[in-house]
């Protein structure tokens, strides 16, 4: 994939984990809101259990009879609201309506077939709760107050054993779920601005590749392959106004390898040319050299014949120089003689004249 389209995947896969960070969020929240709400309904409920006590404690005490009592319990009960408009009912374990706020029709009527949209025997469930583990929390659906159209309700019953009641309140879930979808609305927002910055972003980062590289990463990796092949040929596709990106300096490689390898060519064909006259030269020094080398074998030859000849001479000579002494020897020997017999010859004159 292209550089934009990784990034987009990027960017994709961030505005994905938001959302889903958003969705989890969200989802806690409305756990927490609900049991926010569930607590919130449990405390109310125990504080009309409360009242019901307070005057349970008057009739015990004979402030007040007990039916009395029980009536100021339940018209207690009936203006009591918290949360704006959340209000509170009681029945028995019949269960039987003795006191409801907003459906008054309902009051001194059997609820035991009294069924919601699903099926489920609401005030059935009230009394198996109660007698089960004496409060709790029972979801069903019931019609807000002016309308006849059943919505998800969790309420919160509590026996009030010695009067045989159950006293409840409850929380419409979607109350919750309205109070979610406000959350739901500024999240998404951010988490929108957040998408769009992040597609910003990639998007500029996408440029700020795409301009530094020149290209694709892939099609530069194709040039690199082509020119490691010895491939130098072909030339490299450059935007307009392109001088300082990969490409271009792969470009700026390319050329200078081709002048490169241009000089090297002449170079090789100048050393061919030179070489082949080396060889030749050596071809003809080679001849040369066998020529001298026969005209020194006959110079040695010559040389051989010369030493024999000086040899002879010098033996000659030799004998010459022997024969010369010997003569030398025999002419001074003469001379003594001739010395001698001169000497003799004018002792004789010498001796003829006396």
């Amino acid at each position: 994939m292209s550089i934009a389209r990784r990034l987009g995947v990027l960017v994709c896969a961030a505005v994905l984990g938001v959302f889903a960070l958003t969705g989890l969020f969200l989802h806690s929240e409305r756990k927490l809101i609900m049991e926010e709400r569930q607590a919130s309904v449990r405390q109310a409920v125990e504080t009309a259990h409360g009242i019901l006590v307070y005057y349970h404690g008057l009739a015990q005490k004979g402030v007040l009879g007990e039916p009395q009592a029980k009536e100021q319990a339940m018209q207690a009960l009936r203006g009591l609201r918290y949360g704006g408009n959340e209000y509170f009912w009681l029945n028995d374990m019949t269960p039987q309506m003795l006191m409801h706020p907003i459906s008054a029709a309902l009051e001194g009527k059997d609820l035991s077939d009294n069924k919601d949209a699903t099926g489920k025997a609401i005030f059935a469930e009230f009394v198996k709760t109660v007698q089960a583990s004496g409060a709790g929390f029972v979801s069903y659906e019931w019609a807000k107050p002016g309308s006849e159209t059943p919505v998800p309700k969790v309420s919160y019953v509590k026996g009030f054993k010695p009067w045989g009641w159950i006293v409840g309140s409850g929380v419409y879930v979607d109350t919750v779920n309205a109070r979610i979808v406000e959350r739901l609305v500024g999240f998404s927002v951010c988490a929108l601005g957040l998408a769009a910055l992040l597609f910003a972003l990639g998007w500029t980062i996408s440029r700020g590749l795409l301009k530094q590289l020149g290209g694709e990463p892939a099609a530069a990796a194709a040039v690199a392959r082509r020119i490691a092949q010895g491939d130098l040929a072909a030339g490299v596709a450059l935007k307009a106004g392109d001088a300082s990106s990969l490409m271009h300096a792969i470009e700026h490689m390319r050329g200078s390898l081709s002048k490169v390898v241009d000089e090297v060519r002449t170079g090789t064909d100048t050393i061919a040319t030179a070489s082949s006259q080396i060889a030749t030269g050596n071809q003809d020094l080679s001849s040369r050299t066998e020529q001298q080398a026969s005209s020194l074998e006959e110079t040695a030859a010559s040389m051989e014949e010369l030493t024999s000849t000086v040899k002879q001479n010098a033996d000659n000579a030799r004998q010459a120089n022997q024969l010369a002494v010997s003569a030398s020897e025999v002419a001074v020997k003469g001379g003594s003689v001739v010395s001698q017999v001169v000497d003799t010859m004018g002792s004789i004159n010498a001796s003829s004249r006396k």
